[in-house]
């Protein structure tokens, strides 16, 4: 069969079937439509699981975390403590102060740290040294608010600072002497806790005994 003829049976063939309405054609191209899309929709889903940036997963990881602030009221109350100051003494108090200091004076002795008198303890002390003689010991006098009160021994130190003052007790720190040290300068110490109970002074510790104390030196 030549070519002539085929083309006259194949026009046959089509005119034997049935007619397409306008309908079906429109049907499938909107069906074809639909799986393209549908088909794209899916693609991109798996894209979006996939790609490094993408998905909740890295979102979640890259979460910070804020630092929690300090109270301010904390702050503040750090810096008052700080920048609080003792509030000045009144007249009355820096007059009981030289009274002491008055007093001591009159024993023969100078005071070295007049700062140590607090005027508004229960129990106040000072520490003298005899007027013109360097290396000739310490001695500590305590005071309430009626005036002399007493002494911490009967003889002196070669060393005696105060080392704690409460508005009740006081504590002296005492240089106390061991073997092979030089007179005037002992290399041990001993605290003593000197406290107030009514009217009269009592320590709660027992005071190093005198040679332990005191050594003079020389010259």
């Amino acid at each position: 069969m030549d070519s002539k003829a085929r083309r006259v049976q194949a026009d046959r063939d089509r005119r034997r079937l049935p007619a397409r309405s306008p309908w079906a054609l429109w049907a499938r191209r909107v069906v074809g439509l639909v799986a393209t899309v549908a088909f794209l929709g899916v693609g991109f889903a798996i894209y979006d699981m996939v790609r490094p940036d993408g998905g909740a997963a890295v979102v979640a990881s890259e979460t910070t975390v804020t630092p929690t602030a300090t109270p301010k009221g904390k702050k503040s109350t750090a810096k008052k403590k700080k920048t609080a100051k003792a509030k000045p003494l009144t007249k009355a108090e820096k007059r009981a102060r030289e009274q002491a200091v008055d007093h001591v004076r009159v024993e023969g002795d100078t005071t070295l740290r007049p700062e140590d008198y607090d005027p508004r303890a229960r129990l106040r002390v000072l520490i003298g040294r005899p007027v013109g003689d360097a290396s000739g010991g310490y001695t500590a006098y305590f005071f309430t608010r009626d005036g002399f009160l007493g002494r911490d021994a009967q003889f002196r130190s070669s060393e005696l600072k105060v080392a704690k003052q409460g508005k009740a007790t006081i504590t002296l720190r005492y240089g106390v002497y061991k073997d092979g040290d030089k007179a005037g300068s002992p290399s041990g110490t001993k605290r003593v806790r000197f406290r107030l109970d009514g009217t009269s002074m009592t320590a709660l510790d027992t005071v190093p005994a005198a040679d332990e104390r005191f050594q003079r030196t020389s010259g």
